[in-house]
Order: C-alpha cells, then sequence, then structure tokens
C-alpha cells in the first residue's frame, strides 16, 4: 500500500506509470509530474474510472475516504461517475432555484415571454388580476414549494367574490408553473385541475329588441368612430344569422360572391358540419365593400390589425356594442336570437330558421328522414330578414332616445343601402 513518503518521493518519467494502493485505487504520475488519484472499478463487467482529485490538494487519508464512499456506491450497482454528475445537476439545481426560483421571478418571466403575442388590453387585465390576488401571497415563496392545497384554497378564495376572475387565474398559475417546468425548475405542475372551480352559470346572451336592433343599426351607420371592417363584420353577424367566430374568423375562399354564396367548412362550426348561407344582396353589397378595403394577399376577411395572419380578435365585436352604448343589452350572438324569434312569431318554418342557424336537429330520427337542404327557401328567408333590417334601420327612434341614437346615417350608410336596394329590386 501507499505511504505518503512514498507518494512525495515519487517521480515523473517519459510516460505515465500507477501507483497502486487498494481496493482499485491508484496514483496516476503524470510526465509532466502531475499526481492524479484514480479509482478502477467494474459494474456487471464492464470497467469504469473515477477521478478522485490531485495530490497534494487530496492527500492519502481523504483519497482513501473518497475510495470508500466510491466502493459503497459500487456495490449497489451504481457508478460513481454517474452519481457525480447526478449531484452536480441537484446542487446546479438547487443554485438555479436560489437565482431564479421565487414566483414573482418566474411570473415576470413567463410575462415577458407571452405578452408579445397578446392584445395590450389583455395584458393589462392579465397583469391586474395577477397584482390583485397572487402577488401578495405568492410573491417571494420558492416556485418549487408552491402545493396544489395552498393554490386550490387561493382560486376557491377568490371564487366566492368573482368567479370568472378565478378562472382567469387558475390558466394564469398554469401557465406559469409550465413555464417553470420547461426552465427546468420543477417537474411536476401543482395547479389543480379545472374541475375544482364551479361551472359557469350558462346563461342566454341577452339580445336586443326589434326597436333596439333599430337604434343599434343606425348608431352604428351614423359612427365615425367605427373603422369600417369592423362595422361589415358586425353587419354580417346580423344578416348571416352566424355566429360570431363564424364570421370573423371568415376566409375568402369559403365566399362566392357571383353566385352570392358563403359555405363555411366542418372544421371552423361548432356541429363539425359544414354550413351554406346564401348571402342576400345587402351581405353581397357589404363583402364587395370589404373586398376593396382588405388587401388582396390576405386570407381572412377580417385581418388582425397586429397579426395579419390571424383572424379580428374575438372581443372586437363585443366592445364595438359597448363603445355604442349597448352594453347589457344585447350582445352579437345575441343577434341569432333575433332572428329566431322574428320567424317563429311570424310562423316560419321551423326546419328552415333551425337550417339557417346551422343547428342540429333536435330530433335524430326525423334528421335520419328528412334530407332536404331547403336552399330555396333559406335564401328567401334571409333575404326576407336583410329587408326587414332595413325596415329596422329607417323606422325614426322614438322620442325618448332621439336625443341619444343619431337617426342621420352617414354618407357611406346611405350608400351601402342603395346597393342593397339594387341588388334585391
Amino acid at each position: 500500500m501507499l505511504t505518503t513518503l512514498k507518494i512525495k518521493t515519487a517521480k515523473q518519467k517519459d510516460r505515465a506509470y500507477k501507483l497502486a494502493d487498494s481496493g482499485g485505487l491508484y496514483l496516476l504520475v503524470q510526465p509532466n509530474g502531475s499526481k492524479l488519484w484514480r479509482y478502477k472499478f467494474r459494474i456487471n463487467g464492464v470497467e469504469g474510472k473515477h477521478a478522485l482529485g490531485s495530490f497534494p490538494e487530496i492527500g492519502l487519508a481523504e483519497a482513501r475516504n473518497l475510495h470508500a464512499e466510491a466502493r459503497k456506491t459500487v456495490a449497489l450497482g451504481i457508478s460513481p461517475v454517474h452519481a457525480r454528475r447526478d449531484e452536480k445537476i441537484v446542487q446546479a439545481q438547487k443554485q438555479l432555484e436560489r437565482v431564479k426560483g421565487a414566483f414573482a421571478t418566474v411570473l415576470a418571466d413567463w410575462n415577458a415571454a407571452t405578452a408579445a403575442g397578446l392584445q395590450p388590453s389583455t395584458v393589462k387585465q392579465r397583469n391586474r388580476e395577477i397584482d390583485n390576488d397572487l402577488l401578495p401571497k405568492l410573491k417571494d415563496r420558492p416556485i418549487g414549494g408552491i402545493t396544489r392545497l395552498e393554490l386550490t384554497a387561493l382560486l376557491k378564495g377568490v371564487e366566492q367574490r368573482a368567479p370568472e376572475v378565478a378562472r382567469n387565474l387558475r390558466n394564469h398559475l398554469w401557465g406559469v408553473f409550465e413555464y417553470a417546468i420547461d426552465s427546468g425548475l420543477i417537474e411536476n405542475n401543482p395547479v389543480p385541475p379545472v374541475r375544482v372551480m364551479k361551472k359557469r352559470n350558462q346563461n342566454n346572451h341577452p339580445a336586443l329588441s326589434e326597436k333596439g336592433i333599430g337604434d343599434f343599426l343606425r348608431t352604428l351607420d351614423a359612427s365615425s368612430r367605427i373603422k369600417e371592417e369592423t362595422r361589415i363584420a358586425m353587419l354580417l353577424v346580423l344578416l348571416t344569422a352566424c355566429r360570431k367566430a363564424e364570421v370573423i374568423e371568415g376566409r375568402w375562399d369559403e365566399v362566392d360572391l357571383k353566385n352570392a354564396q358563403w359555405e363555411i367548412p366542418t372544421d371552423r362550426m361548432k356541429a363539425k358540419r359544414a354550413h351554406w348561407i346564401p348571402l342576400p344582396p345587402q351581405a353581397v353589397a357589404l363583402l364587395t365593400r370589404l373586398r376593396a378595403l382588405v388587401p388582396a394577399n390576405r386570407e381572412h376577411l377580417f385581418p388582425n390589425r397586429v397579426d395579419p395572419r390571424r383572424p379580428m380578435a374575438n372581443r372586437s365585436l363585443n366592445a364595438l356594442m359597448e363603445r355604442l352604448g349597448f352594453s347589457g343589452e344585447g350582445t352579437p350572438h345575441g343577434m341569432r336570437a333575433a332572428f329566431s324569434t322574428y320567424f317563429n312569431r311570424v310562423g316560419g318554418n321551423v326546419d328552415v330558421i333551425e337550417h339557417c342557424l346551422a343547428h342540429v336537429p333536435a330530433n335524430a330520427v326525423r334528421a335520419a328522414y328528412n334530407r332536404h337542404a331547403y336552399k330555396d327557401e333559406r335564401r328567401a328567408m334571409l333575404r326576407e330578414w336583410a329587408n326587414y333590417l332595413d325596415r329596422l334601420r329607417q323606422e325614426r327612434a322614438s322620442s325618448e332616445d332621439e336625443s341619444k341614437v343619431p337617426v342621420e346615417k352617414t354618407k357611406e350608410a346611405s350608400k351601402l343601402a342603395g346597393m342593397a336596394k339594387a341588388g334585391h329590386d
């Protein structure tokens, strides 16, 4: 076995050579004079070498202690080389958590990484919710020490006063913790599943009355603050009885202006069935006007202002109604209810109404036998609806609303009305 004196007096040679100790421990003397501790071991017949440091930084006694610990690892069938690597990973992980592991730090990084693709108003709302309900409780907490139990309690507390905010916070938290996983800070996401949240109240979308639709159309026509593309989108929702998303996510290759029709493919429909829409002359006039406004290389009818490769923001039409003073009185989706209400009141064919609304037939047996598409009837019904909307638009507002609702049309609205009239005369 080696002694300290033997190690100190060992001289370098032209080639490296070994001085053996015991149990696979040896000192490797290099031609440059450096002396390195090595441990040669075998696991399942495969030889390995483990570096234990250099002499004199690691003395004989310490080298033997390190060798003894490494032998215990080998006895368990674990390579000490791999064990050291794993230990370095653990230590690096701990250091990363110390430097970047606070919830507020991870949150800031996630916010910076995701905010660029969002509307400024969305980012502002998100930050307000986070500042009010998450940071006060989690700001300085290590991200890896936050548990599902406490996140559930936090969300439940918010849910008692603001259910929608609680749902938003859960989504924010999910994103933050997924970002932490991708950053190597944690391995599992502690955010509770959606099922712990109360279900939304499925209230019907408020719909404008007949008088309200007339008031809304006149206000829309008279407003100079509305972007023309947004105005056209709103009018098409009314004229086609389509869902808001079906209109604002529309593509030019779906529209056939020559034959006055629009076919929305299966993948864009709620019921996953293609929807054919006969376009009344008023809708054709609007789409013709829109074609002149939208650059020819855009695939969407209503390109997003920030990223033209995407469609108009989902909430644009709701915001339009709010800006015009109709918040709470109606929604874009509620226009479909107005369409259904009118034709059920005047005795319209229920099957034709449901086809226009792209509803899945409630009676499966009847649907299996009645395969008539009602195309002629649907075209007539949407033409009648468009003409009815024109009549509502042209009626003067009642005396109590005259100070609130502008009655005069803008020049552009008059032009569109004229184009529509020429088309269906």
